[in-house]
């Protein structure tokens, strides 16, 4: 179906974050409308199922979110088959919303409106683990404890967090366990126990960066992060210090830049996307797509 550009569909999820999504979705569907759009509003429950079956129009040709970054997840999960990604606007609308942050993008939300229907367009990366996209991070870990995680406790580690890799060191302080895995990448292949991984697009969250170089959203390149198990508990203590420290510059700790990847484990993994607990799998194969993703920004 061809995508028409004046055509705008708002996505509220009212239940996410502070509770603000009906009022800036009202808001944005005002202010496109006086710009011209023709503009049709949904509002859903955080289900991805509802979301998916939600019977969204595919022409339109501008997609605004009004959520949390799960939401814009769920968003990208719905249209990352199609031939042809409308161009996506983000009101932020959850706790922390790293992927707006990381855009630029203002958590007030007259500003927010403003740059959905007035903003540039910025093409970014996004990534596909298996049938699963993420716009900013793909993490995983061992099935055995994480499957005791629910999505709420996800959001709360990789989003609520004031840096995220504090917030890892924090995760596997209460839930750690080793998982084998052989990994093959672009950059070299790696076998070893491992306590977490984690890929990311993100070019900093709250000033923190996962690699000692500034990283591009748009390159086509992500981080991959990788923690060996620590063999001593003091070793263990060194790793969650340096975590907590936002520090990545210890032997167990290794950062490589990717732009594909595959992942075999000898146990089930649990994977978790942008927050959101994202299933079980023992292979799975990582995409990059390179400026696949249009948003809009200030």
């Amino acid at each position: 179906m061809e995508i028409n550009a004046k055509k705008a569909l708002v996505i509220l999820n009212a239940s996410a974050g502070i509770g603000n999504a009906n009022a800036a979705g009202n808001a944005v569907a005002e202010s496109l409308a006086s710009d011209g759009y023709e503009v049709k509003t949904v509002r859903i429950m955080t289900d991805e199922k509802v979301l998916a079956g939600a019977g969204f129009p595919d022409d339109s040709g501008l997609v605004v979110c009004c959520g949390g970054d799960g939401t814009f997840n769920q968003i990208l999960n719905r249209y990352s088959g199609s031939e042809t990604l409308p161009e996506f606007a983000y009101i932020p609308c959850g706790h922390t919303n790293s992927f707006a942050k990381s855009l630029g993008i203002s958590e007030d939300t007259v500003a927010a409106v403003d740059t959905a229907v007035r903003g540039r367009s910025c093409k970014c990366d996004y990534g596909k683990v298996n049938d699963r996209s993420f716009n900013y991070v793909a993490s995983f870990g061992s099935a055995a404890t994480m499957t005791f995680v629910t999505s709420q406790q996800m959001k709360k580690v990789f989003e609520y967090s004031k840096h995220i890799l504090r917030a890892i060191g924090e995760l596997h302080m209460n839930i750690g366990e080793s998982f084998h895995m052989a990994i093959e990448t672009d950059a070299g292949t790696f076998e070893d126990d491992y306590i977490f991984g984690a890929i990311s697009n993100l070019s900093a969250v709250d000033g923190v960066y996962f690699s000692d170089e500034s990283l591009k959203n748009n390159d086509g390149i992500m981080d991959l992060m990788l923690i060996r198990r620590p063999g001593t508990r003091y070793q263990a203590k060194e790793v969650l210090n340096a975590l907590r420290e936002g520090a990545i510059d210890h032997p167990l700790i290794q950062i490589k830049h990717i732009t594909s990847g595959s992942f075999t484990s000898t146990s089930d993994i649990a994977w978790s996307f942008d927050g959101e607990f994202g299933g079980i799998q023992k292979q799975a194969k990582l995409e990059v797509f390179k400026e696949g993703l249009t948003v809009k920004v200030p």
